[in-house]
């Protein structure tokens, strides 16, 4: 895929994700802002949330989820659209490890997450209850994002 069309898609995420994001707004952005995605809900084999086709430019939202885990979803599937990818091998692992992360770190905001994990002593479970989100995000947020701002700001202090 072409940078400016990675390029592109990036600026259309940032615009759909912007503030605090909700499934519907967000679904309903994507109508104009891309026009050429396909974003659509159906019933799903079980255990799967959702799936981002790379060749057809579609993302299913599994039909019987709650907003808020659609919203987490649809973001996580937005993410592989901006990367052009539908994370089959070779870049599999890697490419879905890219995803969780840019989702976590749209999704969760700092401040509200920091007062909730004193709140409720770090349970994943506790804390998206409060910010609206699925567990699996906040997990995300803990193993993925959580470590790179530390170590940023360790870098920052020993310079």
């Amino acid at each position: 895929m072409g940078q400016s069309l990675k390029t592109g898609r990036r600026a259309v995420f940032d615009l759909v994700t912007a503030g605090t994001p909700n499934y519907g707004p967000m679904r309903m952005a994507l109508y104009d802002l891309a026009p050429s995605l396909v974003v659509c809900s159906g019933k799903l084999r079980r255990g799967l949330y959702g799936a981002y086709d790379a060749s057809l430019e579609t993302i299913v939202i599994e039909r019987a989820l709650p907003y808020d885990l659609k919203k987490c979803t649809l973001v996580h599937e937005l993410a592989h659209w901006v990367y052009d990818d539908d994370s089959r091998p070779p870049y599999g692992r890697r490419r879905e490890r890219e995803a969780r992360m840019l989702t976590a770190r749209t999704l969760v905001d700092t401040k509200r997450y920091a007062q909730a994990e004193c709140m409720y002593d770090g349970s994943a479970y506790n804390i998206a209850r409060e910010l609206g989100l699925c567990e699996e995000v906040i997990r995300d947020y803990q193993c993925l994002v959580l470590p790179q701002i530390c170590r940023a700001r360790t870098l920052v202090r020993t310079k």
